[in-house]
Formats: structure tokens, C-alpha cells, sequence
């Protein structure tokens, strides 16, 4: 994505399928901070809460909204963090 597409006034929020580092959203972060838009929001469908991009994003300040956590992957078998729903 170029940041010739963004215009200040736009109100972007970035949906994804999975998170794990957090480098991809920070990458389009970066791209929003230089054309002058806000970036509003990040919906993930599936979080790797066992890898940093989570805690990253959060701890950025970035509003996260995930559907789904997954704690951890074990001999095959992946395993859900259980939260309460956010609604």
C-alpha cells in the first residue's frame, strides 16, 4: 500500500486474519502516521497470544479487537485463551 492512497482526513481501521509479531500492522501504521490519517482500530480474526505482536500493538496504544486467542500449541493440539466476550 502507498501512502498516495491516504488522505488526513481518512479514518482507517485494519482488519486482518492473523496476528503474530505485530510487524505487518505496524508497517501500515508507519504508512498511516506519514499521510496524516489516523488509524483507528485493529481487528485480528486470529491472535498468536503466545508471540509478541499483541502485547506490542497494546502497549502502543493501538485499539485491538482479536476473535479469537490462541494461548499456546501443544503436541498438535491448539489451545484457546479464554476470555470474556467484549461485547
Amino acid at each position: 500500500m502507498s501512502k498516495d492512497f491516504l488522505l488526513s482526513e481518512d479514518r482507517i481501521l485494519i482488519i486482518d486474519d492473523f496476528l503474530a509479531s505485530g510487524n505487518a500492522v505496524l508497517g501500515l501504521k508507519d504508512l498511516i502516521d506519514q499521510a496524516g490519517a489516523q488509524l483507528v482500530g485493529v481487528g485480528i480474526a486470529i491472535e498468536k497470544g503466545f508471540q509478541s505482536g499483541g502485547q506490542k500493538l497494546r502497549e502502543s496504544g493501538i485499539p485491538l479487537c482479536s476473535l479469537a486467542i490462541i494461548s499456546a500449541i501443544q503436541n498438535g493440539e491448539v489451545l484457546f485463551r479464554e476470555e470474556k466476550a467484549m461485547i
